[in-house]
């Protein structure tokens, strides 16, 4: 059996990481989780990046704000 060259895709519908085959890049392709259709393409990876690090700033900016609210004293750090 043959192996091919495969790229990681995140399906767009239920986010599920996908290999899918260098050779369909450019053609729909089926989700094997929730089967859905997209076309097959490379996420930039600068816009995965993009999406951590607004998660990373949300979870830390509600730290702030659960640590201010159980103690008012406590200086903003910025």
């Amino acid at each position: 059996m043959a192996s091919g060259t495969y790229f990681f895709r995140s399906c767009p519908t239920c986010g599920r990481h996908l290999n899918v085959r260098i050779e369909l890049l450019g053609r729909e392709v089926e989700c094997t989780q929730c089967r859905a259709t997209f076309v097959a393409t490379e996420e930039a990876e600068s816009s995965r990046d993009d999406q951590r690090i607004e998660q990373i700033l949300a979870r830390a900016q509600r730290y702030i704000d659960s640590v201010h609210s159980l103690n008012p004293s406590v200086a903003e750090p910025f």
